[in-house]
């Protein structure tokens, strides 16, 4: 990913409110693509009591994983290495983020070795310290009715940056291609009424998804009023404040 992070910021936006609970893969890459590039320290508590001190060495959204550099100290790194899961705190521009990393192994990074776990589906970003614990939402799909012509057909939405790119997955079926307008996409989700997006199409892939489904992928922008744009965003960017 590029170092250059041109897009709106997720400290910049922590600057107005307490907290935010980030689930926006594309704003998590970026994310953690800023603290690889300003080599802001990670750390994590492993087991019998032993701080492991890193650095995100290079972050891979598309293939889902990130790695770490080794602790200096050894103890440490195994430690890391026998975990299932870790929960990684990283200040950074002037605010705390706390995020998992799953299945820790050995790797190498450019010739060197290193530490590759999976990349986290949430953050959680703090403003300053002395904040307590919060109780995470539970995460609800995010519902969609398009609509091309006359035809209609559900999908889902999976993702949504700050500058509005957008990522939803519907029926291969559906004859979607790059430039196609995608007018009053009603969105859905438990905690909001019902409210209409526009998006335009950049892309479309075929992708199989978790349960063996196959399904289409469909990158897109979100177009119209920012006020719009955000109420698709608080649903990936939960103000936890």
């Amino acid at each position: 990913m590029s170092a250059t992070l041109t897009s709106p910021d997720i400290t910049s936006r922590l600057s107005t409110t307490g907290q935010l609970l980030v689930r926006s893969g594309i704003e998590i890459g970026r994310l953690l693509d800023g603290m690889a590039h300003d080599r802001s320290p990670v750390t994590a508590q492993v087991p019998p009591q032993t701080l492991f001190l890193s650095k995100l060495l290079y972050v891979e959204p598309v293939r889902g994983y990130m790695m770490l550099s080794y602790s200096d100290h050894k103890p440490a790194n195994s430690a890391v290495l026998a975990t299932r899961s870790l929960t990684f705190r990283c200040n950074h521009r002037g605010a705390q983020f706390a995020f998992t990393g799953d299945a820790p192994r050995q790797a190498a990074h450019q010739g060197e070795p290193c530490i590759q776990c999976g990349l986290p589906t949430a953050v959680l970003g703090m403003q300053r310290r002395g904040n307590g614990r919060v109780q995470v939402p539970a995460q609800a799909p995010v519902t969609c009715d398009l609509r091309m012509g006359l035809i209609s057909f559900p999908g889902k939405v999976v993702d949504v940056s700050l500058d509005g790119i957008g990522t939803l997955v519907s029926d291969p079926a559906i004859p979607l291609c790059a430039g196609t307008r995608l007018e009053r996409v009603r969105i859905c989700h438990p905690q909001c009424e019902p409210f209409y997006v526009d998006f335009e199409v950049r892309y479309v892939t075929r992708v199989v998804l978790p349960g063996g489904e196959r399904a289409s992928r469909i990158g897109c922008q979100v177009v119209g009023a920012r006020d719009v744009l955000e109420e698709l965003i608080r649903l990936f960017i939960v103000d936890l404040a």
